[in-house]
């Protein structure tokens, strides 16, 4: 585990410093990965959080689940046949890596930028577990209707909060309930695991005027 001090240090300076970068992309993936070589994040590796995939199996029993900003994955529980196929997205090589060392079935992971990451595939649920602090509030927006154009009928984004009571895990809620996005349900505690989770579904085209 990383120590307490380097926690802080990630927690205290990695926004800022994700937001002096972000316009430099290479300069972004190798601060992220840098982070992930001090072991930065270690702490989140703690546990199986099985509440996103018994989320996503709200939506349908073995969804075929996006990950956007995925890290290691090494906390995520995602026991074989409980879903269709997982593929992970983190600008972090040295995350992708970790992620495919674990060697899950069904699964697949990419190095990529977020906001310039593009797939013709379509998914049952796109998963934003804590990746949105670190856009602004209009690439933010951008991401979350990206994300609902990537979803099959039916499906749905989820938002992932962990402590929605922070000023900026508020502010989190707050931008995703007003993206534009219908929201079908927003939970709290329980089945959410810790924190809160926002359910997007896709825009209307007819009411947004997207195509």
């Amino acid at each position: 585990m990383a120590h307490p001090l380097f926690r802080l240090a990630a927690q205290a300076l990695n926004w800022p410093l994700t937001v002096l970068v972000r316009p430099y992309p290479r300069v972004n993936a190798v601060m992220w990965d840098l982070q992930y070589a001090l072991g930065l994040w270690r702490y989140l590796d703690q546990g199986r959080d099985r509440a996103p995939l018994e989320l996503a199996q709200r939506v349908t029993p073995r969804p075929r689940i996006l990950d956007l900003g995925c890290g290691t994955t090494v906390n995520l529980a995602l026991p074989p046949g409980g879903y269709r196929h997982y593929h992970g997205v983190d600008i972090s090589r040295a995350a992708i890596r970790r992620a495919r060392a674990l060697r899950r079935p069904d699964t697949s992971f990419e190095a990529a930028d977020l906001l310039t990451y593009r797939t013709d595939e379509r998914y049952d649920v796109v998963l934003f577990r804590e990746v949105l602090y670190y856009f602004s509030v209009d690439d933010a927006v951008g991401l979350l209707h990206r994300a609902a154009d990537l979803l099959r009928p039916g499906g749905r984004v989820l938002v992932w909060v962990y402590d929605g009571t922070t000023d900026a895990g508020r502010e989190l809620l707050s931008r995703a309930r007003s993206c534009g996005l219908p929201v079908h349900d927003e939970l709290v505690g329980g089945a959410a695991g810790a924190g809160s989770v926002l359910v997007l579904g896709a825009a209307d085209p007819a009411r947004s005027g997207r195509s």
